[in-house]
Protein backbone atom coordinates (compact mmCIF):
# COMPACT_ATOMS: atom_id res chain seq x y z
CA UNK A 1 0.00 0.00 0.00
CA UNK A 2 3.39 2.39 1.04
CA UNK A 3 3.95 1.83 -2.53
CA UNK A 4 1.36 4.26 -3.96
CA UNK A 5 1.70 7.60 -4.97
CA UNK A 6 -0.82 9.88 -6.42
CA UNK A 7 0.78 11.83 -9.25
CA UNK A 8 -2.25 13.65 -10.41
CA UNK A 9 -6.13 13.46 -9.55
CA UNK A 10 -8.33 16.17 -11.60
CA UNK A 11 -12.12 16.28 -12.58
CA UNK A 12 -12.58 16.06 -17.03
CA UNK A 13 -15.96 16.97 -18.37
CA UNK A 14 -17.45 15.74 -21.39
CA UNK A 15 -20.21 18.20 -22.80
CA UNK A 16 -22.65 17.17 -25.96
CA UNK A 17 -23.18 20.11 -26.89
CA UNK A 18 -20.22 22.79 -25.87
CA UNK A 19 -16.88 21.69 -25.79
CA UNK A 20 -15.41 17.65 -25.89
CA UNK A 21 -17.30 15.26 -26.09
CA UNK A 22 -15.11 12.36 -25.89
CA UNK A 23 -11.46 11.38 -25.81
CA UNK A 24 -9.38 9.38 -28.41
CA UNK A 25 -7.68 6.21 -27.84
CA UNK A 26 -4.39 7.07 -25.62
CA UNK A 27 -2.78 5.70 -22.78
CA UNK A 28 -1.58 7.19 -19.57
CA UNK A 29 1.61 8.31 -17.75
CA UNK A 30 1.25 6.26 -14.69
CA UNK A 31 1.05 2.84 -13.20
CA UNK A 32 -2.42 2.83 -12.60
CA UNK A 33 -5.56 5.09 -14.24
CA UNK A 34 -8.58 5.41 -12.03
CA UNK A 35 -11.89 7.13 -12.59
CA UNK A 36 -14.93 7.69 -10.60
CA UNK A 37 -18.41 8.87 -12.95
CA UNK A 38 -19.69 12.23 -10.35
CA UNK A 39 -22.85 12.81 -12.41
CA UNK A 40 -25.91 10.76 -14.23
CA UNK A 41 -27.55 14.00 -16.12
CA UNK A 42 -26.27 12.77 -19.58
CA UNK A 43 -26.81 10.17 -22.49
CA UNK A 44 -23.63 8.08 -23.97
CA UNK A 45 -20.32 7.85 -22.20
CA UNK A 46 -18.37 5.41 -20.73
CA UNK A 47 -15.07 4.10 -21.48
CA UNK A 48 -13.77 1.46 -23.94
CA UNK A 49 -10.51 -0.77 -23.74
CA UNK A 50 -8.89 -1.95 -27.20
CA UNK A 51 -7.06 -4.86 -26.84
CA UNK A 52 -3.91 -4.53 -28.99
CA UNK A 53 -3.61 -7.96 -30.20
CA UNK A 54 -7.02 -9.39 -31.70
CA UNK A 55 -8.47 -5.74 -31.92
CA UNK A 56 -11.52 -6.43 -29.95
CA UNK A 57 -12.39 -3.68 -27.80
CA UNK A 58 -14.71 -3.84 -24.24
CA UNK A 59 -17.19 -0.76 -23.42
CA UNK A 60 -17.86 0.01 -19.41
CA UNK A 61 -20.42 2.39 -18.17
CA UNK A 62 -20.27 2.68 -14.34
CA UNK A 63 -23.06 3.97 -12.01
CA UNK A 64 -22.57 6.72 -10.31
CA UNK A 65 -19.93 6.76 -7.40
CA UNK A 66 -18.25 3.97 -9.09
CA UNK A 67 -14.48 3.35 -9.73
CA UNK A 68 -13.26 2.33 -12.63
CA UNK A 69 -9.37 1.26 -12.01
CA UNK A 70 -7.01 -0.38 -14.75
CA UNK A 71 -3.48 -0.33 -15.62
CA UNK A 72 -2.21 2.63 -17.03
CA UNK A 73 -0.75 1.15 -20.84
CA UNK A 74 -4.34 -0.24 -21.94
CA UNK A 75 -5.36 1.68 -25.23
CA UNK A 76 -8.29 3.03 -23.79
CA UNK A 77 -11.07 5.71 -25.08
CA UNK A 78 -13.39 8.67 -23.33
CA UNK A 79 -16.94 7.41 -25.67
CA UNK A 80 -18.84 10.29 -26.63
CA UNK A 81 -21.63 11.81 -24.29
CA UNK A 82 -24.16 12.12 -26.82
CA UNK A 83 -26.72 14.25 -24.56
CA UNK A 84 -25.91 16.68 -21.48
CA UNK A 85 -22.95 16.78 -19.58
CA UNK A 86 -20.79 14.28 -17.94
CA UNK A 87 -18.34 14.67 -15.32
CA UNK A 88 -15.40 11.98 -14.35
CA UNK A 89 -13.09 12.12 -10.88
CA UNK A 90 -9.64 11.01 -12.61
CA UNK A 91 -6.20 10.18 -11.24
CA UNK A 92 -2.79 8.52 -12.18
CA UNK A 93 -0.96 6.92 -9.82
CA UNK A 94 2.67 5.11 -9.69
CA UNK A 95 3.85 2.33 -7.66
CA UNK A 96 7.05 3.33 -6.35
CA UNK A 97 10.23 1.42 -4.93
CA UNK A 98 11.28 4.43 -3.18
CA UNK A 99 9.82 7.87 -2.95
CA UNK A 100 10.99 10.30 -5.38
CA UNK A 101 11.17 13.54 -3.45
CA UNK A 102 12.53 11.86 -0.03
CA UNK A 103 14.50 8.43 -0.84
CA UNK A 104 12.25 6.99 1.51
CA UNK A 105 11.76 2.95 1.05
CA UNK A 106 8.27 1.79 0.30
CA UNK A 107 8.96 -2.21 0.83
CA UNK A 108 7.35 -3.08 -2.37
CA UNK A 109 8.23 -6.49 -3.13
CA UNK A 110 10.00 -7.53 -5.71
CA UNK A 111 7.29 -9.69 -7.18
CA UNK A 112 5.36 -6.57 -7.49
CA UNK A 113 7.98 -5.01 -9.19
CA UNK A 114 11.13 -6.73 -10.92
CA UNK A 115 8.99 -9.92 -11.10
CA UNK A 116 6.11 -8.30 -12.55
CA UNK A 117 5.88 -7.90 -16.21
CA UNK A 118 3.11 -5.13 -16.00
CA UNK A 119 5.58 -3.11 -13.62
CA UNK A 120 8.28 -3.61 -15.74
CA UNK A 121 7.23 -2.57 -18.71
CA UNK A 122 6.19 1.24 -17.37
CA UNK A 123 9.44 1.06 -16.06
CA UNK A 124 11.05 0.62 -19.55
CA UNK A 125 8.43 2.82 -20.98
CA UNK A 126 9.73 5.38 -18.45
CA UNK A 127 13.53 5.11 -19.36
CA UNK A 128 12.83 5.66 -23.07
CA UNK A 129 10.91 8.70 -22.31
CA UNK A 130 13.29 9.96 -20.10
CA UNK A 131 16.34 9.10 -22.17
CA UNK A 132 14.74 10.94 -25.12
CA UNK A 133 14.08 13.91 -23.25
CA UNK A 134 17.40 14.46 -21.59
CA UNK A 135 18.78 13.44 -24.83
CA UNK A 136 16.78 16.48 -26.64
CA UNK A 137 17.85 19.36 -23.84
CA UNK A 138 21.63 17.60 -24.10
CA UNK A 139 21.34 18.90 -28.04
CA UNK A 140 20.02 22.32 -27.22
CA UNK A 141 22.24 22.68 -24.89
CA UNK A 142 25.42 21.80 -27.36
CA UNK A 143 23.52 24.23 -30.26
CA UNK A 144 23.69 26.74 -27.56
CA UNK A 145 27.24 25.92 -26.31
CA UNK A 146 25.38 26.11 -23.01
CA UNK A 147 25.84 23.62 -19.75
CA UNK A 148 23.33 21.93 -18.43
CA UNK A 149 22.89 20.27 -15.43
CA UNK A 150 21.77 16.54 -14.62
CA UNK A 151 22.37 15.27 -18.37
CA UNK A 152 25.05 12.86 -19.85
CA UNK A 153 23.41 10.20 -17.60
CA UNK A 154 24.54 6.76 -18.93
CA UNK A 155 20.55 6.08 -19.42
CA UNK A 156 20.62 9.02 -21.86
CA UNK A 157 22.65 7.53 -24.04
CA UNK A 158 21.08 6.69 -27.15
CA UNK A 159 21.78 2.61 -27.33
CA UNK A 160 20.17 3.08 -23.66
CA UNK A 161 17.11 4.56 -24.93
CA UNK A 162 16.81 2.61 -27.62
CA UNK A 163 17.60 -0.69 -25.51
CA UNK A 164 14.31 0.50 -23.12
CA UNK A 165 12.30 1.16 -26.35
CA UNK A 166 12.86 -2.28 -27.21
CA UNK A 167 12.60 -4.08 -24.09
CA UNK A 168 9.22 -1.79 -23.73
CA UNK A 169 8.00 -3.12 -27.22
CA UNK A 170 8.93 -6.70 -25.77
CA UNK A 171 7.03 -6.39 -22.17
CA UNK A 172 3.95 -4.33 -23.59
CA UNK A 173 3.26 -7.68 -26.21
CA UNK A 174 3.92 -10.08 -23.39
CA UNK A 175 1.54 -8.53 -21.31
CA UNK A 176 -1.15 -8.02 -24.52
CA UNK A 177 -0.30 -12.06 -25.36
CA UNK A 178 -0.53 -13.19 -22.33
CA UNK A 179 -2.33 -11.47 -19.49
CA UNK A 180 -5.10 -9.87 -21.75
CA UNK A 181 -6.94 -7.37 -19.36
CA UNK A 182 -10.76 -8.32 -18.06
CA UNK A 183 -13.45 -6.43 -16.04
CA UNK A 184 -14.16 -7.52 -12.64
CA UNK A 185 -16.25 -5.81 -10.06
CA UNK A 186 -14.48 -5.72 -7.31
CA UNK A 187 -17.46 -4.49 -5.04
CA UNK A 188 -21.49 -4.60 -5.76
CA UNK A 189 -22.73 -1.65 -5.91
CA UNK A 190 -25.41 -2.23 -3.01
CA UNK A 191 -22.62 -3.10 -1.12
CA UNK A 192 -21.09 0.37 -1.26
CA UNK A 193 -22.13 1.85 1.97
CA UNK A 194 -20.97 -1.73 3.99
CA UNK A 195 -17.86 -1.88 2.22
CA UNK A 196 -16.80 1.67 3.00
CA UNK A 197 -17.34 1.24 6.68
CA UNK A 198 -15.77 -1.77 7.11
CA UNK A 199 -12.57 0.23 5.52
CA UNK A 200 -13.43 2.90 7.85
CA UNK A 201 -13.74 0.31 10.54
CA UNK A 202 -10.28 -0.93 9.99
CA UNK A 203 -8.48 2.21 9.67
CA UNK A 204 -9.87 3.41 12.92
CA UNK A 205 -8.45 0.13 14.97
CA UNK A 206 -4.90 0.27 13.21
CA UNK A 207 -4.41 4.35 13.62
CA UNK A 208 -5.05 2.66 17.28
CA UNK A 209 -2.77 -0.03 17.37
CA UNK A 210 0.06 2.21 15.65
CA UNK A 211 -0.52 5.20 18.41
CA UNK A 212 0.06 2.44 21.13
CA UNK A 213 3.17 1.13 19.19
CA UNK A 214 4.56 4.59 18.58
CA UNK A 215 4.47 3.48 14.70
CA UNK A 216 5.22 6.45 12.46
CA UNK A 217 2.96 7.03 9.83
CA UNK A 218 4.88 6.80 6.75
CA UNK A 219 5.50 5.18 3.16
CA UNK A 220 7.52 2.32 4.76
CA UNK A 221 4.80 1.36 6.98
CA UNK A 222 2.92 1.32 4.55
CA UNK A 223 0.85 4.82 3.84
CA UNK A 224 0.11 5.75 0.45
CA UNK A 225 0.95 9.34 -0.77
CA UNK A 226 -2.05 11.29 -1.96
CA UNK A 227 -2.21 14.77 -2.42
CA UNK A 228 -2.47 17.20 1.45
CA UNK A 229 -5.20 19.97 1.93
CA UNK A 230 -6.00 19.78 -1.33
CA UNK A 231 -9.94 20.30 -2.72
CA UNK A 232 -12.05 20.12 -5.57
CA UNK A 233 -15.14 22.32 -5.99
CA UNK A 234 -17.54 21.01 -8.58
CA UNK A 235 -20.06 23.37 -8.33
Amino acid sequence: RGAVRANDIFVVRYDAEAGQPNLRVHTDSSHLSFNILLNDEFEGGGTRFHHRIDKSHIDIHPEVGETLLSHAMIFHEGLPTTKGTRYILVGFDSIDEKDPLTGESTNLSIFSSWLNFSWMQIRFHEGFEDGNKNRRKRNRAMAESAEVDGIGHWKDNRYATSLFRDLDNAMTWLCDKFAPFRTAQLVKTNDFDAYINVMDKAMEERTQKEQELGIRRSRASGYSSWFKGQNINLD
